[in-house]
């Protein structure tokens, strides 16, 4: 076993970063990564913040289940722990950076970035200053890469099912007119410090834009003039807490300390000794992690796949039931506005879309207008016809979903990720349809 160097003497013995070097517990812990937070010439020493120690997951002990670098507990962790703390001076956000050497230049020549825009391209200045920067040790210790639309731009679209299609084009063209808003910054950024020379660009913008969207947390803004979802202030990277990964299985309660000014997480769950620690991202479904993240997760109960009114009206047709008071029942299906939310979950279909099946496959000679919404779920339907507009309606979202990637060494990992997806969508269906 080899363990670092203790830091402060006033840390509890559980709360001591070691790193764990047995055979017994499948970890391989980069050591290289943990002496970038235990050397670097910060002012609270790495080591004091957290109960955690950094592993990595071996592909040949959980193959499955691999999630690449993480974090594991070094003792038990109980519900209601904090997991984490770290000190606000530890934390990159837009006012630290705005106070710093590039804010003159974000005041002169892009007032109006985003908080988004103003840590991206913090991260661009401070990576090309390299071991010059006071943050080398935390960017070095990040993807020089990652696996989602953004940073592999417009080319991958062709390898991008319609599911997810839209969605994608329009966070590639974020990331474009984002670049392109801060073209004038950038390039006198290049023009003030040397060392920016050839790091200005496209590629270098993606890589940092992902880098925040990815790693970011939400803050707290307790600014009085506070502008709300648009205000610059809510974003903030905090290095080392990036480390956890995500599982929709785990429950805990992230924010700033106002007491001790530190970002906390405390877990509302308990880990085992020498298990991995997960937080929870947030109620995504797969295709927001996909998107945002790059990988998706089995049996994740926000997954849904979405129908239209058109996709419905177009099976009632298919199934040639009778055309006869079609146009009242969608004029009440409308009135009511029966015709949001119309999904299928791991719960089966949802309650909106088994009252529209239900209207369109009943007879009940009652003006529609006038029954209690609630009734139809009661109603006496034609059970052989709810089961076969059922049948084709998700039959014919299973076929839109089918996608045999060809699989090239560039997108591989995105494809795969695409393929796992519409899997885990098709067996919604395909549950449904039973």
């Amino acid at each position: 076993m080899y363990k670092l160097p203790l830091i402060s003497s006033n840390v509890p013995p559980t709360y001591q970063l070691t790193t764990q070097i047995t055979a017994d517990h499948d970890f391989l812990p980069p050591l290289n990564f943990l002496d970038y937070f235990t050397d670097c010439p910060y002012t609270v020493p790495w080591a004091e913040i957290c109960a955690i120690t950094l592993m990595v997951q071996t592909l040949h002990s959980v193959p499955k289940q691999h999630t690449g670098r993480g974090l594991m507990a070094e003792e038990k962790i109980h519900s209601d722990d904090v997991i984490i703390s770290i000190p606000q001076n530890l934390l990159i956000t837009s006012e630290s950076v705005l106070k710093s050497e590039l804010g003159v230049f974000f005041k002169q020549y892009c007032p109006s970035a985003s908080g988004h825009q103003i840590l991206s391209v913090f991260l661009m200045f401070e990576r090309a200053k390299e071991k010059a920067s006071d943050w080398y040790h935390y960017i070095e210790s990040v993807p020089v890469s990652y696996n989602i639309p953004a940073f592999y731009g417009p080319q991958c679209l062709s390898v991008i099912p319609p599911l997810i299609y839209e969605q994608t084009l329009q966070q590639i063209e974020t990331v474009k007119d984002s670049y392109e808003q801060l073209n004038v910054i950038l390039n006198h950024l290049e023009h003030s410090f040397p060392f920016m020379h050839g790091h200005g660009n496209f590629d270098v913008y993606k890589w940092a834009w992902c880098t925040v969207n990815t790693r970011c947390v939400f803050i707290e803004c307790f600014k009085s003039n506070c502008a709300g979802k648009s205000c610059l202030f809510h974003l903030a990277l905090a290095p080392f807490l990036d480390l956890l990964n995500h599982s929709a299985d785990v429950q805990v309660q992230a924010g700033f300390n106002q007491e001790n000014k530190h970002y906390e997480i405390i877990s509302l769950c308990d880990f085992k000794k020498y298990s991995q620690v997960f937080i929870n991202y947030g109620s995504h479904d797969n295709r927001m992690l996909l998107l945002e993240y790059g990988f998706v997760v089995p049996n994740n109960y926000n997954d849904s796949i979405s129908f239209t009114i058109d996709d419905i009206i177009a099976a009632y047709k298919h199934c040639q039931f009778s055309s006869h008071s079609l146009n009242s029942k969608l004029q009440f299906i409308l009135q009511n506005n029966l015709n949001k939310n119309l999904m299928c979950s791991c719960d089966g279909p949802s309650w909106n879309l088994k009252i529209i099946l239900k209207i369109l496959t009943t007879d009940y000679p009652v003006k529609l207008q006038k029954l209690n919404i609630d009734n139809f779920l009661q109603l006496e339907s034609d059970n052989d016809n709810f089961k076969k507009i059922c049948k084709y309606l998700f039959s014919t979202k299973l076929k839109e979903l089918s996608y045999y990637p060809n699989f090239t060494n560039e997108y591989s990992d995105l494809q795969e990720q695409i393929f796992q997806l519409l899997v885990i969508i098709q067996d919604i269906l395909i549950k449904a349809m039973r």
